[in-house]
Parts: structure tokens; sequence; C-alpha cells
């Protein structure tokens, strides 16, 4: 399955498969791909709240081949560290809110995948490296119970970005992401009166942090 059609799968069914070998992606793979993220990012913006970062074609393109070649790694074992480290390359621009958006529509991929990577040892190279990557990009990462190592202005400071953490926070019950007090409010802003619907222990973490207050 060449990297547009696989992105076409994970995002219609998110069931994929992938080539059994490493090799480089064609000029055609890559303008098809970018053609299939902005079909992506058009239909994906209807359900973010207000108004979403801009498409960032550069970021949504790295993002898939990122996932891409984290699913190889993952059944080509075989493959040593060496190999995880020139594959999986981090991102090499700065990171905007058009950035964290862009990414995020593969990325969002990643949980799942460090879950379906389970069967692995917790000491494995390309588990460690989907982990470090995942803190790295926390809009995606939410639920995963990882320490977050990103500054999160970015996302604090675009309204879109904020609300959509905050969704996605809920919905992972991720109370780790809530030690921070401008997410912690975001949060507590979007659960409004339904707090003992869609967060009953929500209220148990306030009171507990506040505590230390």
């Amino acid at each position: 399955m060449n990297l547009s059609a696989f992105i076409s799968h994970l995002i219609r069914e998110g069931q994929v498969t992938v080539a059994d070998t490493i090799h480089p992606f064609s000029t055609q793979e890559i303008q098809d791909t970018a053609t299939v993220l902005h079909q992506y990012y058009e239909n994906d913006i209807l359900d973010m709240p207000g108004t979403a970062p801009a498409f960032d074609e550069k970021a949504a393109m790295w993002a898939a081949i990122y996932i891409y070649r984290a699913v190889q790694l993952a059944m080509l074992r075989q493959l040593g560290e060496e190999q995880i480290k020139i594959l999986l390359t981090p991102y090499p621009d700065a990171i905007t809110p058009e950035a964290i958006y862009g990414a995020d529509l593969c990325l969002r991929y990643l949980p799942d995948l460090v879950s379906l990577s389970k069967g692995l040892s917790p000491d494995d190279p390309l588990v460690q490296h989907l982990k470090e990557t995942a803190a790295v990009w926390p809009f995606s990462s939410t639920g995963m119970n990882i320490p977050v190592t990103a500054v999160l202005d970015h996302i604090l400071a675009h309204p879109s970005l904020l609300q959509a953490y905050a969704d996605r926070i809920i919905a992972s019950r991720d109370t780790d992401r809530c030690r921070i007090p401008a997410v912690k409010e975001a949060v507590k802003a979007s659960l409004g009166n339904y707090t003992d619907i869609l967060w009953p222990d929500f209220k148990q973490f306030i009171s507990d942090t506040n505590q230390y207050l």
C-alpha cells in the first residue's frame, strides 16, 4: 500500500497495511498524499471549535510519513535502533498552531499505534521513540499517561486548539494534563454544569489539587 492509500485507509477505516520493504516515496506519492491530507483537513475543520489553524502541508506530510514509517518499523522489528533514527526524524521546523493541527491529522493515531506496539518490550527502542514523539506533540497524545515535554503556549493561545485540547482531555480522562492551571480552567469551562455526567472524578481532582494552593 502506497503512502496516499495508507492515509486514506487510516482516515476512513482505521486499518492499514504497509509495504514490507523500506523504499523512498515517489514524487507522485507525495503529491497524491498532499491532496488527500488537504481534503482531510477541509473535512476535519468542520468539527473544530471556532476557527481552526490554517493548513500546514509540510507538517501534515511529515506526520503522514512518520506514522507510515512507524507502522513499518513495528512490523519489521529486525530493523535496529539506527534505522529508527533514520526513518523517524523529528519535525524540522518551528512548531506553530498551524503545524500542531496539520501534524495532528495523522499524529492523532499515535496513541493507537503505541497501544498496538504493546506486544513489544516496554524498553524496545521503537516504543521509547514513539512515546518521546508523543510527549513533544501533546495535542495529539492525550490519554497516553506520559509526561509532556513540549511548551503549551501555542495551544493555550489559540482558542480553537485550546477548546479541542480540553475536549480531548475530558474524553480520555487525562487528569495529569490538568495540572497546568490554564488547561485545568479550560477543562472546567468545557465541562460546565455537566461534570457529574461527563467526568465525575474531576471534582475530586479539583478538590485534591486545591489543597496544595
